[in-house]
């Protein structure tokens, strides 16, 4: 229980920590409050913070950052919006961030953790309900591929070339992992034998995969699935 260590000076955000090993040195990225903070996971020695926070007062950064290779994704909904960054000799050089042109971000993430496949980025985009879209980006660029309405705000889990998508409002999704369109496979209200929807609002629980089991988490009802079929 001792106190290892200790870094950074920032206040909390929702967002997990991650770990990745970038050309063979371990790294710890923190999407703080007020950015992103790179460390040495091994001691806690802080490389870099990449500031990032929308000026409004009651912004959160709550969307845990994604690494692929030496990259790492982080995105917000209150107004800078999303950045790609390249670690290079310990520091992040911007290969493309938007702008603050709200209209205009790529991506604006609320509470999900987008999915990144094949050099494409899939999320829920927006912070209100009724106005958030599932979108997917192209890693690279930022370049919207294509945006859907109407989902509300939704997490997503990749599996075997699809996605999994649970929508805020109870809504499950099966939708192909496809950045040329938007491709519903299937969509389901879950119900039980009196007709009882079984995923009340609000939905905000990540869906988990285990073993061919799907665990999907309403507001008060944790429902599994089995896929194994």
């Amino acid at each position: 229980g001792e106190i290892a260590w200790k870094a950074a000076d920032e206040l909390a955000s929702y967002a997990s920590p991650v770990l990745a090993t970038i050309d063979g040195r371990p790294w710890c990225f923190v999407f703080a409050r007020g950015g992103l903070v790179g460390l040495d996971p091994r001691s806690g020695k802080v490389d870099f913070h990449f500031p990032w926070r929308a000026a409004k007062l009651e912004s959160v950064n709550a969307s845990t950052p994604v690494v692929v290779g030496n990259e790492v994704f982080i995105s917000e909904t209150y107004g800078p919006g999303s950045a790609l960054l390249r670690i290079e000799r310990g520091e992040p050089q911007v290969v493309w961030k938007d702008e603050g042109r709200r209209r205009e971000n790529a991506m604006m993430l609320h509470w999900n953790t987008p999915v990144y496949h094949d050099g494409y980025l899939y999320g829920s985009s927006g912070r209100h309900a009724n106005t958030a879209e599932l979108r997917c980006i192209e890693w690279a660029t930022g370049k919207v591929q294509w945006q859907q309405s109407g989902l509300g705000r939704c997490s997503l889990l990749y599996a075997d070339g699809r996605l999994i998508c649970l929508s805020e409002n109870g809504t499950l999704l099966l939708l192909r992992a496809d950045p040329e369109r938007y491709g519903l496979v299937k969509s389901v209200l879950l119900e039980n034998a009196s007709g009882q929807q079984l995923l009340e609002p609000e939905a905000w629980t990540a869906p988990v995969l285990a073993r061919g089991l799907l665990y999907v988490r309403g507001d008060d009802r944790l429902v599994c699935l089995d896929l194994t079929k």
